[in-house]
């Protein structure tokens, strides 16, 4: 029992002597302009940070809807840059695709398979005769005006 009491008192003395050294920390900081200045700039950029989050996946929900509407209907090709993993079929596909664009995967590579006269998937609505119809030139703007607002918002995945 005896053990336990001063293994108790040791862990209370040895936190207390740990308040002593965050105690340092503060008289270092009440000293330092700069290491002060530095500190609140940092916190005061934490407080933007959800802001920064929020028009960053707002930019994703907007480019993933326009994309499923203009590039959904391209043909899944394996061995291409539009396959079953790669493509705007649907949302999470979408988003999915976008994020490795913003990464900077291949989206140019992405950006030439979007493009017109491209073969559609054969569960799409087309006439016959229009099976090489999918994909659109507007694949140029949509991408590159992605790729640098994602530059632009994010700069460790803007490369």
């Amino acid at each position: 029992m005896q053990a336990i009491a001063s293994s108790e008192n040791m862990s209370v003395s040895v936190t207390f002597f740990r308040l002593f050294r965050v105690m340092r920390l503060v008289k270092l900081l009440n000293r330092s302009e700069g290491i002060r200045n530095l500190l609140w700039t940092f916190i005061k950029s934490l407080q933007a940070l959800p802001y920064v989050g929020l028009l960053i996946l707002m930019l994703f929900f907007i480019y993933a809807v326009v994309g499923m509407q203009i590039f959904g209907k391209i043909a899944l090709v394996d061995g291409t840059y539009i396959n079953r993993n790669n493509n705007f079929q649907t949302f999470p596909q979408a988003v999915l695709l976008l994020f490795r664009c913003a990464t900077g995967e291949a989206w140019h590579e992405v950006m030439l398979a979007c493009m017109y006269e491209k073969k559609c998937d054969p569960k799409s609505d087309y006439l016959p005769g229009e099976e090489y119809t999918c994909g659109s030139n507007f694949a140029i703007i949509y991408f590159m005006s992605f790729y640098m607002l994602c530059a632009f918002l994010s700069p460790t995945t803007g490369h």
